[in-house]
């Protein structure tokens, strides 16, 4: 990997949303669609999911979808979540994604729909895992016994169908933060982050490699204070060491999703 984009990968597109409400509920149609199409075409769906506020609120919206008579879902037995990041917390810790995936959505399609519990892939938790670069590992390994045939660039990975993303302040993406060594990592589909600019400080996170096999990248990014990253993520030249997300690119797709307030200084 470079620390530019690559150019065999999908060029972002940009669709500006009248508010975070209208941006959620159009991302979350377009998830369930996908789903449902992937398991349709291949037999499975995989799903890479993302924490923040419009991330979750996503998942809540899919939530809704679901329970709406006539909606199509796909065969919940044949979809797999999994994580682009977490915080290395203990297990019930609010600030965990994967608790607040679960309170949004996944409780209710494990208990309503059928969900299995083996096809929500969660990175460790602080009980499982006592340092960052054990529970990278530990998430590797889970990867690895998902991989599609011949894997996916080389890389031990399932095929991702689509894989969403918020974009910090400061321009990060998953775990992946401005100025740091796990910007570079290669070869790898996880790695770890012992101390993180924004808290906790520990974490695991999908390298940039493992990102850019996914089939789709949706950037779900809202609100004013997201405006500065977004436009220098979309900005050509920009680079990665400063602002992350401008290597968030899709094998197929790349599109950031944003709502007006953080599209006002897109160039």
């Amino acid at each position: 990997m470079t620390d530019s984009p690559q150019t065999t990968l999908a060029a972002p597109r940009t669709e500006i949303y009248a508010d975070k409400d209208q941006l959620v509920t159009v991302v979350a149609e377009r998830l369930l669609a996908v789903l449902v199409d992937a398991a349709r075409q291949h037999g499975d769906a995989h799903a890479v999911l993302t924490g923040g506020s419009a991330g979750i609120a996503v998942l809540s919206q899919v939530a809704e979808l679901v329970a709406k008579p006539g909606v199509e879902t796909p065969p919940w037995s044949k979809v797999h979540f999994w994580w682009g990041d977490e915080r290395l917390l203990p297990s019930d810790d609010p600030e965990r994604n994967a608790q607040q995936a679960h309170e949004a959505l996944l409780d209710h399609l494990l208990i309503q729909h059928g969900l299995p519990e083996e096809n929500v892939h969660r990175m460790a938790t602080s009980e499982e895992a006592e340092a960052p670069p054990i529970g990278a590992e530990m998430y590797a390994s889970e990867l690895a016994g998902h991989t599609v045939e011949g894997g996916r660039n080389g890389l031990a990975l399932p095929r991702f169908d689509v894989l969403l993303l918020g974009v910090g302040p400061d321009g990060h993406v998953a775990s992946l933060f401005p100025g740091k060594d796990s910007l570079h990592v290669t070869e790898q589909t996880t790695t770890s982050e012992d101390q993180s600019p924004k808290p906790p400080l520990q974490r695991i996170t999908l390298t940039f490699p493992a990102i850019h096999t996914a089939e789709r990248v949706w950037m779900v990014v809202a609100g004013a204070d997201k405006a500065e990253a977004a436009s220098k993520a979309l900005t050509q030249g920009t680079e990665l060491t400063e602002i992350p997300a401008v290597n968030a690119r899709g094998a197929r797709e790349t599109i950031w999703h944003l709502d007006q307030a953080a599209a006002t200084k897109l160039r």
